[in-house]
């Protein structure tokens, strides 16, 4: 059994005294510290850690419309203030910026914004209390108002991330009503999305920025944003494996998809993948051999993207397609989609576009070039309005011009308005954004037919009648594999 001395116990309850102060006192420091830098930020004292980096800090605002930040520029360089009014997003700086001047040390900086129709929308930049930047956008410049305003973080680019020092940023949502103000509405985007706003920033008097990209999926934009227009259509990656394809457009006001369009396949006249297929997904890659991950050059004057979904089964035997997505900046409202030119694709004969959600957009006029076709008004002798059958449309067979379809709701005000007013629409999962019009333009040789099915009730409520009558529940378009021809599938406002 060990045997301890008056000494050694002695010395031990020191050295544990002495350690219990020692963390006592550490966790006290650390505690003041944490308070101290609390206190600095709330007294704006400003602090510089390296006098070669530009540095701010802001301080507590005493009105709305005044903000106001202590700035410390670096000896060495020259730099500006600068002001931009204009087109903003996430990826985007105002072409038109006003720049002053600033001098080398320590500044006071304040920011007035007169946001508003009855100002002019009038942005004032003191510098150590005089006046240095007054511009005026007039009243028309957003000449209803806006309903929010969002803060912008600066570009994630790392081409022009580092070194210029952000005060602020903001992006307006434009107020939308309809019926003169009897009708709101409460839209949705993010922060990719071209709007009306400023940034106000320090820079080396020497730099510029050039326009940002009409695009978005770059390797440092993150990916729940989408690939593609940035204003425009785009595609949406699903978080878990998905059989179908989703496009946004949050331009419209919504985050929400604008299409969902499965794809079916047929090989040997038999078909060979769809939705029924088990573990059936896409996966987003770079070219039409699968090697990258999507990796698109950052190029503002670049005016043509492509990307290409890949099939993903369970089965290796199982065929496995291509399908190669297209942008052009030109064309804002539209994606082409076609089958990919690789042998993967050789053995498909044909495939089908299957638009989904007619429940969910109201879809009840189809437009066949000059012809309007009513959802109420198609019929079939083996269909009813609650049936899932596939009813069949003639199309024009002729092999000398592209063949147009267009369909949308009959509904002249926002769903979102229209589930408020009507009891009707209670717990329907209607679409939330501005109203809208799908359409497809197809070449004549990849030979179309059209197949749409319609429904009477809801898809969440069963039993229970759309108020407005029937709707194209599925738009269904069959085309031939060959030739590799695009086919041009869009959304837009609708007139």
């Amino acid at each position: 059994m060990p045997r301890f001395s008056l000494f050694n116990l002695l010395v031990l309850t020191a050295l544990i005294a002495v350690g219990a102060a020692l963390g006592t006192a550490y966790q006290r420091n650390r505690s003041l510290k944490l308070k101290r830098d609390e206190l600095q930020a709330i007294s704006s004292r400003l602090q510089v850690d390296d006098p070669d980096v530009l540095t701010s800090a802001e301080t507590p605002q005493i009105a709305d419309d005044f903000s106001t930040w202590h700035v410390h520029v670096p000896d060495g360089r020259d730099y500006e203030l600068r002001l931009g009014l204009g087109s903003v997003s996430a990826n985007g700086i105002p072409q038109n910026a006003t720049g002053v001047k600033i001098a080398p040390g320590r500044h006071r900086v304040t920011l007035h914004t007169g946001d508003s129709p009855s100002e002019e929308f009038r942005y004032v930049v003191y510098v150590d209390g005089e006046s240095a930047i007054d511009s005026r956008m007039g009243a028309e410049w957003i000449p209803g108002g806006w309903s929010s305003g969002s803060s912008l973080m600066w570009p994630r680019d790392p081409a022009i991330a580092q070194g210029p020092l952000q005060l602020s940023a903001r992006s307006y949502e434009p107020k939308i009503e309809f019926e003169g103000g009897k009708a709101p509405f409460n839209g949705q985007s993010d922060w990719y999305v071209t709007r009306k706003g400023y940034r106000l920033w320090i820079d080396e008097s020497a730099r510029t920025y050039p326009p940002a990209s009409p695009m978005i999926g770059f390797s440092h934009d993150p990916i729940e944003g989408g690939v593609g227009l940035r204003d425009g259509l785009r595609y949406r990656p699903d978080v878990k494996p998905s059989c179908d394809w989703s496009f946004s457009r949050p331009s419209l006001n919504t985050n929400d998809p604008v299409l969902q369009i499965s794809a079916e396949f047929d090989a040997a006249q038999v078909l060979a993948l769809s939705r029924a297929t088990h573990a059936f997904s896409w996966q987003l890659r770079d070219d039409v051999l699968a090697k990258e991950k999507l990796n698109w050059p950052r190029n503002s004057t670049q005016s043509t993207y492509s990307a290409f979904l890949h099939a993903q089964v369970a089965y290796a035997t199982l065929p496995q397609p291509v399908i190669e997505m297209k942008w052009e900046t030109s064309r804002p409202d539209e994606v082409g989609l076609r089958i990919a030119e690789t042998p993967a694709n050789d053995r498909f004969k044909k495939w089908r576009l299957r638009f989904l959600d007619g429940t969910q957009h109201l879809w009840r006029k189809l437009h066949v070039d000059d012809l309007t076709i009513d959802a109420d008004e198609t019929t079939d002798d083996n269909a009813t309005a609650s049936s899932y059958t596939l009813i069949p449309l003639n199309l024009d067979e002729g092999e000398s011009r592209d063949v147009i379809l267009d369909w949308q709701t009959d509904e002249k005000l926002p769903l979102q308005v229209l589930q408020r007013r009507q009891p009707g629409y209670a717990g329907f999962s209607l679409y939330q954004g501005l109203p809208l019009t799908v359409g497809v333009r197809i070449p004549a040789v990849l030979k179309p037919t059209l197949k749409v099915s319609r429904i009477d009730t809801a898809r969440n409520a069963p039993g229970t009648s759309l108020p407005g009558g029937p709707v194209f529940r599925e738009i269904v378009i069959e085309l031939e594999t060959m030739p590799r021809e695009f086919i041009w599938v869009n959304a837009k406002p609708m007139n």
